[in-house]
């Protein structure tokens, strides 16, 4: 089949087209022509450079984590749960459903994880080899490329509100407000009925993100007087959550500025190195919280595709392009220069 394989680390450059064996599905998995793929900026970005730590795999290695298509065969002795032909988005995650974390419901933790793309091969190729339990047949209207978009970031993004508290939650504000998980998390929040903000860098981007109208407001980190303005736009509240997936310090210190009494602050990434200042003692005074969440649970993929189908939700595209351009996508998103998702189409254009 063809793919795009990287045989080491490095830029972009690596990225290289390819003609390798077709993957055979096993005992409870399901063969899935690949439609599209989602380019995940840490998961296939930072992969490709060498920096995720949790990497595990061999060289040549298909990057590709978030994807959808149709499935086209099953493993011996497996219970298909839909007919060859359906149209399905695929679960990168694979829990493993036998550690404490999934006993307890919060697989969201699983201690033995898998990450398609990350831990065994990905979706940057025409098929793909996945557990039945991590298809899920696209509603109606939502075609693979859109699924593709949303397979990871909606349903991390329901995650972190449902942790933040969905029902105490009026106003969110998104850090990094262009990003691909920024601009979910904002048509997510928007769909649940909150009240959203958001942060970008630069007056020109700001506007550019403002005119996608899934934020009530976006405000130019930079200025000078960001922290006035986001306290205005709350009428000096404060705000009730801040999605932070970035750890850029000077992003952390203007989040936990305009953080309400009872805020709470939820990260599921680190872009920009991890390490930031917390004032310890703001943070009890007005009984704020700090919230890691590593991936979304099963009920959170649930109520995400649930929304899609009730809502109409659909996710902000920077770009679509075919799959042998890999390596122009992973410099676009470099460079900064996405705002929303760029997606890659392995079948037919468009689809």
């Amino acid at each position: 089949m063809h793919a795009v394989v990287i045989r080491r680390h490095g830029d972009p450059d690596v990225l290289e087209p390819a003609e390798i064996s077709r993957p055979v599905p096993g005992r409870g998995e399901a063969l899935v022509r690949v439609s599209a793929v989602s380019v995940n900026a840490f998961l296939d970005v930072s992969n490709r450079a060498g920096r995720v730590p949790f990497a595990r795999y061999d060289f040549p290695h298909v990057l590709g984590s978030e994807h959808a298509g149709v499935i086209t065969d099953y493993g011996p002795d497996t219970d298909a749960p839909l007919p060859v032909g359906s149209v399905v988005v695929v679960r990168n995650a694979i829990f493993c459903r036998r550690c404490d974390m999934c006993a307890a419901g919060n697989s969201e933790a699983c201690r033995g994880l898998h990450i398609i793309g990350v831990t065994r091969p990905g979706a940057y190729a025409e098929y793909t080899t996945v557990p039945v339990e991590n298809l899920r047949e696209l509603p109606p209207g939502c075609g693979p490329t859109e699924a593709a978009a949303m397979a990871v970031n909606g349903p991390l993004a329901h995650a972190q509100l449902r942790a933040a508290g969905i029902d105490d939650t009026r106003t969110v504000l998104i850090q990094g407000a262009g990003s691909a998980s920024g601009t979910m998390a904002a048509v997510v929040a928007r769909a649940l009925g909150k009240t959203v903000f958001g942060t970008a860098r630069g007056g020109e981007r700001t506007v550019r993100i403002a005119g996608l109208g899934i934020y009530d407001a976006v405000v130019d980190s930079t200025a000078p007087d960001a922290v006035e303005e986001i306290r205005a736009l709350t009428e000096g509240r404060g705000v009730d959550v801040v999605i932070d997936n970035l750890a850029a310090p000077p992003l952390w210190t203007l989040g936990m500025a305009v953080l309400g009494p009872r805020g709470r602050v939820v990260t599921s990434g680190a872009k920009f190195g991890g390490t930031v200042e917390v004032d310890v003692r703001a943070l009890y005074t007005f009984s704020q919280r700090l919230i890691g969440v590593r991936s979304a649970s099963g009920q959170d993929h649930a109520a995400f595709w649930k929304l899609v189908e009730t809502a109409g939700v659909r996710p902000p595209i920077d770009s679509v392009l075919p799959l042998d351009e890999a390596a122009r996508a992973h410099r676009h998103i470099e460079a900064g220069q996405n705002i929303g998702r760029v997606v890659l189409t392995v079948g037919e254009p468009g689809a």
